[in-house]
């Protein structure tokens, strides 16, 4: 997403500062992160990898699924949905272009994602 965030503010002639790693959020993109998810949700399957199975029991705790929508329950119990590659640059997009308010800032834009319930 930071990747993503980056490409945005570089194309943007009004956005001028990169915020550092601390203020900005980061996740690693696999193919489809939300596949083993999806997978140990619906069909209680593990990967075969016993580091990635490892992982995934300790983080399933976090989210759940709701009309086959993977979510991410927030700090305070809110829903944050889960978004993949193509839909959050989409995202991040509408956003950073003004669909959603005025034009944002990088660090800006990361809030106003959470605050749409996205993760």
């Amino acid at each position: 997403m930071r990747k993503q965030a980056v490409e945005v503010q570089a194309n943007c002639p009004k956005c001028s500062t990169i915020p550092t790693t601390e203020e900005s959020f980061t996740i690693s993109l696999a193919k489809d992160w939300r596949a083993p998810y999806l997978a140990f949700f619906v069909e209680r399957t593990l990967p075969s990898n016993s580091k990635l199975a490892y992982k995934l029991k300790k983080t399933v705790k976090r989210y759940f699924v709701d009309e086959s929508i993977l979510y991410r329950k927030g700090f305070n119990g809110e829903p944050l949905r889960c978004l993949g590659n193509t839909e959050s640059h989409q995202v991040m997009q509408e956003i950073h272009a003004g669909e959603c308010g005025e034009h944002q800032g990088m660090k800006k834009l990361h809030r106003q994602l959470l605050s749409f319930g996205y993760y």
